[in-house]
């Protein structure tokens, strides 16, 4: 009997570590409630039309959803799903020539908003 305890015990805390993990990785980040804030609080501010330094260099403007999606005047930013291969994470985590890493000057974005941020542009960059 306690053989059968043993691996009863063993199965439910198994079963309990894999329904853990599965729902750490399905929960979806939020681009109305976690990405744009970020987006107002770094990156706005130089890329509003028409007198943003930023949107003036590139043409980039963050003021919603479909423009950041629009990307620049050279093409998208973001490839959906490929956080690897998208220049907004490039930039904001330094994987570019530093005289383009953004956002300019003292203001970073913090460990944790970077990794927000791949995991939504990992996760299909949605409108949500």
């Amino acid at each position: 009997m306690t053989k059968k305890m043993l691996i009863a015990l063993g199965l439910l805390l198994s079963s309990t570590l894999l329904i853990s993990c599965s729902s750490d990785e399905e929960e979806r980040v939020s681009f109305k409630q976690e990405i744009y804030p970020l987006l107002q609080k770094y990156c706005v501010s130089c890329h509003i039309p028409p007198e943003g330094q930023g949107f003036k260099k590139s043409g980039l403007s963050m003021e919603s959803y479909k423009k950041l999606m629009d990307g620049t005047q050279h093409g998208p930013i973001i490839i959906q799903g490929e956080s690897i291969n998208s220049s907004l994470n490039r930039m904001v985590e330094g994987r570019v020539d530093p005289s383009i890493k953004m956002p300019h000057g003292d203001k970073q974005l913090t460990k944790e908003e970077i990794a927000l941020l791949k995991r939504w542009v990992d996760q299909g960059a949605k409108n949500n």
